[in-house]
């Protein structure tokens, strides 16, 4: 059986509404905003574990175990909600690799919804207890959300790299000849990929301190001594995360397929000097460094990475004949530009308030008044939602009319 065949007459017979380049570009760049609430959710939860068991270690560690505790729970709301983003154009060039990695480990892709939520509320009974004179023992919940977050990771990265390796599905599905359908086994788990990208979550969690600083700076009922301790830590740990990825990514790089030309990409390597450069850069960081910048370049880093992961699924995909941009496309314009249009519409005007009026908000200590571009934002916010509904209610109606519905 020729496995690459397979996976082509596995595709969609509808194709793509258009060409499978833009699913591609728009899959890195969402997956960029997915990982970044990742690693921020386990690196701040991680970092107000141990705070809190610090408290009596200094008068700032209690505090910045409340206020990361926080982060924490916002972040992964924001990391579930971001990685449908991926996920969707994952599965529109990508649905025979995922759709069959699910199968071969249905119990587990199922289990990662629920494992999930016992984790989010185990984290958020930690939030609602985590206070002042609060007991140790109730670190047990955070302690077992965030076993339950690396075991989601895990599960997220098993079903990734399944798609990798079509050469092992009938294998997986039937060792020995026989048919094996419960779908109980992780199958595949590349360890240095995986301790790699959830690692990075430290020098994130570093970097996230670096704009907290920065961000409360100008506010009274945050003294100077608190943020500078803060950003203090901050850097150290970014320092520290950003050198300590390198050797796992390193061996990531190592464990590449030799036959692919991976090991020798250069983006691979981009993203290798990308670390040092850094890590560097946080150990010589001024403390003058407006604290935004290094945020942007956390950003970048990690679109290199969302860039060199799609590089190693087409090299790993491309010796069974399997190439994207043969995906069957038939052009479906209205489609197209409705989504394009909430993306850009809501999603800027809406979206961009909503962010806007968050961080402006957040700089004052009392009752925020909106600026005038603020509340001008706002107004076309309102417009754009409202004019989106009439499109797509009107292109509902005109396409039921069409087809004889109404």
């Amino acid at each position: 059986m020729d496995i690459g065949i397979v996976m082509n007459a596995m595709r969609d017979p509808a194709g793509l509404p258009a060409q499978p380049i833009v699913f591609q570009v728009l899959m890195v760049i969402t997956w960029v905003l997915h990982i970044a609430f990742v690693h921020l959710a386990l690196g701040s939860a991680g970092l107000a574990i141990i705070a809190f068991h610090r408290r009596g270690a200094g008068p700032y560690w209690e505090r910045l175990s409340f206020g990361l505790t926080k982060v924490a729970k916002v972040a992964v709301s924001l990391l579930i909600v971001l990685g449908v983003g991926p996920l969707l154009f994952t599965q529109v060039i990508y649905d025979p690799q995922w759709y069959t990695s699910n199968v071969l480990s249905g119990r587990w892709a199922i289990a990662f919804i629920f494992t999930l939520i016992v984790g989010y509320c185990c984290w958020f009974a930690f939030y609602q207890v985590n206070h002042a004179g609060a007991k140790k023992r109730i670190g047990l919940y955070a302690w077992s959300a965030l076993a339950l977050f690396f075991l989601d990771g895990l599960i997220m990265h098993a079903l990734s790299y399944q798609e990798l390796l079509p050469q092992q599905w009938t294998q997986w599905y039937a060792p020995a000849g026989d048919v094996d359908t419960r779908g109980a086994s992780l199958h595949a788990i590349e360890w240095a990929r995986y301790m790699f990208i959830m690692g990075l979550s430290v020098p994130g969690v570093g970097v996230f301190l670096l704009v907290y600083a920065q961000y409360f700076a100008g506010r009274t009922d945050r003294e100077a001594a608190y943020l500078s301790f803060a950003h203090g830590l901050g850097q150290r740990i970014a320092q520290w995360g950003f050198a300590l990825s390198v050797p796992t990514l390193l061996a990531w790089q190592a464990d590449l397929p030799h036959a692919s030309g991976l090991a020798l990409h250069p983006v691979g390597w981009l993203l290798v000097a990308g670390l040092v450069a850094m890590a560097w850069w946080m150990h010589r960081l001024n403390p003058a460094t407006h604290g935004y910048l290094p945020a942007a370049a956390s950003i970048a880093l990690l679109g290199l990475l969302s860039l060199w992961r799609e590089i190693i699924r087409t090299a790993y995909l491309r010796p069974f004949g399997y190439d994207v941009y043969t995906y069957p496309v038939h052009f479906d314009w209205p489609s197209t530009f409705l989504f394009f249009i909430t993306l850009t519409g809501i999603g800027g005007f809406v979206g961009g308030f909503y962010l806007l009026l968050l961080y402006r908000s957040g700089r004052v200590q009392n009752c925020y008044t909106a600026e005038r571009p603020v509340a001008r934002l706002g107004t076309g916010a309102l417009a754009a939602l409202g004019l989106w509904i009439a499109v797509f209610l009107a292109y509902g109606i005109a396409i039921s009319y069409r087809d004889g519905f109404i």
